[in-house]
């Protein structure tokens, strides 16, 4: 049997009516299309203007940033928890942080690269932008990495377990024995070169690795910028040798120490020959935190025996509570006013108490009172500082 079904004749023509719309809207599509130059997808002038276009294979590795801040108020001459010198009078006010941009980029699966922008106000209240790390990594395996460009030496454990981010830190800031250097600080926290460690081989339950790394070293000149990022004032470079184990045996423990030789030449003033030595003991876990560390600065200038030598050391504890953190640290360091390179001479010594409570899982408020010695014929100084750590 033969189906047959008949439109109606108004159907068709409804039909008809609406392909011929659609015919006539695609050829306006098309002509659109025609007029408009060809442009690229990462530039906005046309391909045929004959510039780069700046256009990556794939689309180029993925960038990830991560951003941290502190807000602080402080009340009292020892509560800035960065500025050097310390000890000076201040007025009880408010105080933005550095803002922290942590760059990092997968290149390969062996190359990467990772940077620290940093923004901060100093005693001024100029802000200032300083690209604090830029590092590219080359990683074949575990018992060989090598990266070159502007890195935290390894002087000790603080300054290569803490950049930064004051959030990853439980105090409110660093010991100032690291302090950075233009901040008043007397060891070379940063260099600029090439930095190589690994796993050593064979060590098995030690867990002991490597450090070797050569620099342009800290600049020779008292005034000025102390890291020499772009020319040196030597031909010599300074080398920093490290290694540290972390057994098996006892989670969350580590030691180690390093060795950190330079010459430096001052103006008008026999050459001196510097040697930095560390040795600390850390035990870390989710609940305890045990710092403590000890560095040995010589200055001797060439020509005489009798070198001019500094002792850096700090010791801090800490607990958690829940989201409370509770934590002492005892710090001193003793500069002899007659060395030849540093700014930061004298005394120093105290302890800090303090709190940290975790308000959010990127967020800490912290709370630390500084009590500062610097000798029989200075005053004692006091401060407080109330600070709010966050990443976003």
């Amino acid at each position: 049997m033969l189906l047959v079904v008949d439109f109606p004749a108004a159907a068709q023509t409804d039909s008809q009516t609406l392909l011929d719309r659609i015919q006539q809207l695609e050829s306006k599509v098309e002509q659109l299309s025609a007029s408009q130059p060809t442009t690229d997808a990462t530039s906005s002038s046309p391909m045929d203007m004959g510039g780069h276009t700046m256009e990556l294979p794939g689309g180029g590795p993925a960038l990830k940033i991560r951003g941290f801040f502190d807000i602080n108020f402080g009340v009292g001459s020892d509560a800035n928890p960065l500025i050097f010198p310390l000890g000076a009078p201040t007025h009880t006010t408010f105080e933005l942080g550095e803002f922290d941009l942590f760059i990092s980029s997968h290149l390969s699966k062996e190359l990467s690269f990772l940077s620290e922008v940093v923004l901060g106000a100093d005693a001024t209240n100029y802000w200032g932008l300083d690209i604090e790390r830029a590092e590219l990594t080359y990683r074949p395996s575990e018992y060989f990495e090598l990266s070159g460009g502007r890195y935290h030496v390894s002087i000790g454990y603080y300054n290569t377990a803490f950049h930064h981010g004051t959030w990853f830190q439980t105090a409110t800031g660093r010991p100032f024995m690291y302090f950075f250097e233009d901040s008043g600080g007397i060891l070379p926290v940063h260099g600029v070169g090439a930095t190589a460690t690994g796993l050593i081989p064979g060590s098995g339950k030690f867990d002991l690795h490597w450090v070797a790394e050569m620099s342009n070293g800290r600049s020779s000149l008292e005034f000025g910028q102390p890291v020499q990022n772009f020319l040196s004032d030597r031909n010599g470079k300074a080398f920093n040798v490290a290694a540290f184990s972390r057994p098996q045996w006892i989670q969350g423990l580590q030691v180690g120490g390093s060795y950190y030789r330079d010459h430096l030449y001052p103006p008008g003033a026999p050459g001196v020959m510097q040697w930095i030595g560390s040795i600390y003991g850390v035990y870390t876990t989710s609940d305890w935190e045990w710092l403590n560390e000890a560095v040995m600065l010589s200055d001797r200038q060439i020509g005489f025996v009798n070198p001019h030598v500094t002792p850096l050391g700090y010791t801090q504890l800490a607990h958690k509570f829940g989201r409370y953190h509770p934590y002492a640290r005892y710090q001193y360091v003793n500069s002899p006013p007659s060395d030849p390179v540093n700014i930061f001479v004298g005394r120093y010594s105290g302890p800090s108490f303090g709190v940290r409570m975790d308000v959010a899982d990127y967020a800490a408020l912290k709370l630390q009172y500084n009590r500062l010695y610097q000798g029989p014929m200075i005053q004692p100084g006091n401060g407080l500082d109330l600070q709010m750590a966050f990443s976003f």
